[in-house]
């Protein structure tokens, strides 16, 4: 006949005999190592918040995943640096930065462009009396961006010079996306300027 089969012991039952202490250190082992393996992804979540919640600035073609909520509202951002707006650059009394001034030709700014090159920075920043709604804003919040540029690394000056000649163009597509509607370049820059903005 057949013998039923033995079930594994359990250390510390009464089949197990007290001096097994090696088997009593494995189970042990099994149980730390099958809670341990469980509660892994649960820590991996918990210390990679902080690295996902942390301030970044971006340039262009990491905007779409960008924290978009970045200290908005606020003109300085200790990460990204000075993010002053069109109307705070051509407040009266504030210092640009050097190589830039009030009086520089938008087209000395912006080498090749045709719209606005006879207007200063000033004027642009004042808002032109020409073009559509889309051209003033974008241009004033060119300017603005460039003259950022100063305290910042994103975006650098070459990436706000392709912003501006891209949607002159109708094909800014960074990094190889679809090309940007008037509507995103214009949030885009507003982004960096700590204005709040939302994907449709």
């Amino acid at each position: 006949m057949n013998k039923p089969s033995e079930s594994p012991r359990e250390p510390g039952s009464a089949a197990c005999p007290a001096g097994d202490a090696a088997a009593s250190r494995r189970e042990a082992r099994r149980r730390l190592l099958k809670g341990g393996l469980a509660a892994a992804p649960v820590a991996l979540t918990v210390t990679s918040r902080p690295v996902l919640g942390a301030i970044e600035c971006h340039g262009p073609t990491g905007f779409q995943s960008a924290n978009v909520s970045r200290l908005v509202g606020q003109a300085a951002d200790p990460a990204c640096g000075t993010r002053k707006r069109p109307a705070d650059w051509a407040a009266a009394g504030v210092t640009w930065p050097a190589g830039f001034s009030r009086t520089m030709l938008f087209g000395t700014a912006f080498p090749g462009t045709t719209l606005y090159a006879a207007l200063t920075l000033a004027q642009v920043l004042a808002g032109p009396t020409t073009g559509t709604a889309n051209d003033k804003l974008i241009a004033q919040l060119v300017v603005a961006a460039l003259l950022n540029t100063a305290s910042t690394t994103v975006p650098s000056a070459t990436q706000v010079r392709a912003v501006w000649t891209g949607y002159l163009g109708n094909n800014f597509a960074p990094g190889g996306e679809a090309v940007w509607s008037a509507t995103k370049i214009i949030k885009y820059l507003q982004y960096t300027m700590g204005i709040a903005v939302t994907f449709p």
